[in-house]
């Protein structure tokens, strides 16, 4: 039943066998949610083992990512390890582990870089790729090869230095990449990209914003591995405070042609800058082109519930999660979208409308979502209490404001759910 189950009084005994039921098949999420705030006996040594086996599941999934190179989900589910309550020691193994697997992977990717320039061209004829395997060099002919075709040879001729200085910015050390490659900028335009990246990372939002606008007049905005330079652009002049220069950016892009991820970041952007009718015109417009891209559900229902169309609110967040599967390994790739299932779950809360539609999201959201609970579930489950006279409500409501700073526009969010509980 997971963390919403504890509102509906089952009695501990039934708790309990739920939770060594959820143990006894490796559902360790499940039986933790059963047994939250349980007062038994025995509710303590089956929270251990529950915690002990989401431990051993994220940290298994930890080392699975970071041996694929993906280190922002590796070191998410280490982050969550550590939630569960992995030790200093596991942690500091799986650290161990992930360094290994990237060096690993550097290697190879430089070694795999190595033998195909030479089958390419005899050895020592090119500047770059005449080079030992363990050459840093060549973890940047790697990154170059991300770049258009036209640009690849004008940085490759940059030379050594520049490729030492690029890969600075891939190690973290944005500050000391970004002096780094000041001396090549003013001799090579496309250079710009890389500073960009670096001053990013070195926290010089305008000074980026600088570059990439030189980028674009100088050689053209350029998708560049996953980046959209002129999208990059647009998104830090909206940062540093200049959002009516990022949507004239995003205008000027899609004068050159239609893009579909163009069009997507002006949307958003729209969104950003209060225009949301626009946005949600947008949004529309975009859905038919995109009809599987849960972010324009989700931005279609934000600016309906902005103009009070509750219902529509709720067409476009159903529609989206029909797109949506619960058990991607079985019927699909696009897992179910907890954040639209939050989404659509508080409006019928808050409204008081489809009890058994509700019950099914709630459960959803519970598997879909390893994390513990955020406040906004907290508050769903005190709507939920609301919605079935529990005495519990009360207290409920006086800690969703407890956890709340002065001047969070959630307080008047339970103000307006809760104003009978508390008022007394």
């Amino acid at each position: 039943m997971g963390f919403f189950g504890r509102l509906f009084g089952t009695d501990p005994e039934s708790r309990l066998a739920k939770a060594r039921k959820f143990l006894s098949r490796g559902e360790y999420n499940d039986a933790r949610m059963e047994l939250a705030e349980l007062d038994h006996p025995e509710a303590e040594g089956l929270r251990a083992q529950a915690l002990a086996g989401l431990v051993e599941l994220n940290l298994a999934e930890a080392a699975a990512r970071f041996q694929a190179g993906d280190g922002e989900g590796g070191r998410e589910h280490l982050a969550m390890a550590k939630e569960f309550g992995a030790s200093a020691a596991q942690l500091r193994e799986a650290r161990r582990a992930a360094r290994e697997a990237r060096d690993r992977r550097k290697r190879e990717e430089a070694a795999a870089a190595a033998a195909a320039a030479r089958a390419q061209a005899p050895e020592g004829d090119d500047p770059l790729w005449g080079l030992p395997p363990d050459d840093p060099r060549l973890r940047y002919a790697m990154l170059l090869e991300t770049w258009p075709e036209d640009l690849r040879e004008r940085l490759a001729a940059l030379g050594g230095d520049f490729a030492k200085a690029v890969l600075l910015t891939e190690e973290g050390k944005g500050a000391l990449a970004w002096q780094a490659l000041s001396p090549f900028v003013e001799g090579e335009p496309a250079a710009r990209y890389e500073r960009a990246r670096a001053a990013v990372q070195a926290g010089k939002l305008p000074a980026a914003v600088s570059d990439l606008k030189t980028f674009g007049e100088a050689v053209g905005h350029r998708r560049i591995g996953p980046v959209h330079t002129g999208i990059m652009l647009a998104q830090l002049e909206a940062q540093i405070g200049r959002g009516g220069e990022a949507l004239s950016t995003l205008d000027g892009l899609l004068k050159t042609g239609d893009d579909l991820s163009v069009r997507g970041a002006r949307a958003g952007l729209l969104e950003a800058l209060g225009q949301h009718d626009q946005a949600g015109k947008e949004a529309e417009k975009l859905l038919l082109k995109a009809p599987k891209d849960q972010g324009l559900y989700r931005m279609l229902a934000r600016t309906r519930l902005r103009a009070g169309d509750r219902m529509g609110a709720v067409v476009a967040l159903e529609g989206g999660l029909a797109k949506t599967c619960s058990n991607p390994g079985k019927c699909g790739n696009q897992a179910f979208d907890v954040v639209a299932g939050r989404m659509l779950a508080r409006i019928y809360l808050e409204d008081r409308i489809e009890p058994a539609r509700t019950k099914e999201l709630l459960g959803e959201i519970s598997r879909a979502n390893a994390a513990p609970p955020q406040w906004e579930d907290r508050y769903m489950a005190a709507l939920v209490a609301r919605n079935e006279g529990s005495v519990e409500l009360p207290g409920m409501a006086a800690q969703l404001l407890r956890e709340l700073p002065d001047g969070d526009p959630r307080r008047a969010l339970v103000a307006e759910a809760f104003p009978a509980q508390l008022a007394g």
